[in-house]
């Protein structure tokens, strides 16, 4: 009697259990053909959004040392100006001086005025090209060739002038 018990489950099992089976893997297969596209674009959308990540991480080395380089100075320079103002401090109080440091703000009228000051400057530093320059030229040196050619014409000059001393 067992047996046949068994011998009916298995066959049941096989009737009931290998379609769905066959089912469940072939719309499987099916729903990652359809998906592959979209898995293809999302791959491609995240390889372009860390392209960034892989730039950075070419320059790895050299900006770990930019940021601690960074990062020292700006210690470093905390330190110095605490101490420095602490040992100004202590000088002032053993000297018996009662000046203290204080970071002044600036008034709102001074701010004014220095806007005020920059739009002058600003207003009065427009572009007026050299023309004195060009006035002062003789229009004769600009139609013998310019400076050169007066330079060689008074180098003749003086030559022939020295000739003269020469014959007498």
């Amino acid at each position: 009697m067992m047996s046949w018990v068994s011998m009916i489950a298995t066959v049941s099992q096989w009737i009931l259990l290998y379609p769905i089976t066959y089912l469940i893997f072939y719309g499987y297969r099916m729903l990652r053909l359809l998906a592959t596209p979209l898995v293809t674009l999302g791959q491609l959308a995240l390889r372009g959004a860390l392209v960034p990540f892989n730039l950075i991480l070419k320059f790895e080395a050299f900006l770990s040392f930019v940021s601690t380089a960074i990062l020292t100075g700006i210690v470093l320079g905390f330190i110095l100006y605490y101490t420095t103002s602490l040992t100004v401090e202590v000088l002032n109080q053993s000297l018996g001086l009662s000046v203290t440091l204080q970071s002044r703000q600036p008034q709102d009228y001074e701010i004014r005025s220095i806007k005020v000051h920059k739009r002058e400057k600003a207003l009065k530093r427009s572009y007026n090209p050299p023309r004195d320059y060009l006035a002062g030229r003789s229009s004769k040196q600009n139609r013998r060739g310019g400076l050169l050619s007066s330079t060689i014409l008074e180098e003749e000059k003086s030559n022939q002038g020295s000739k003269r001393d020469l014959c007498d």
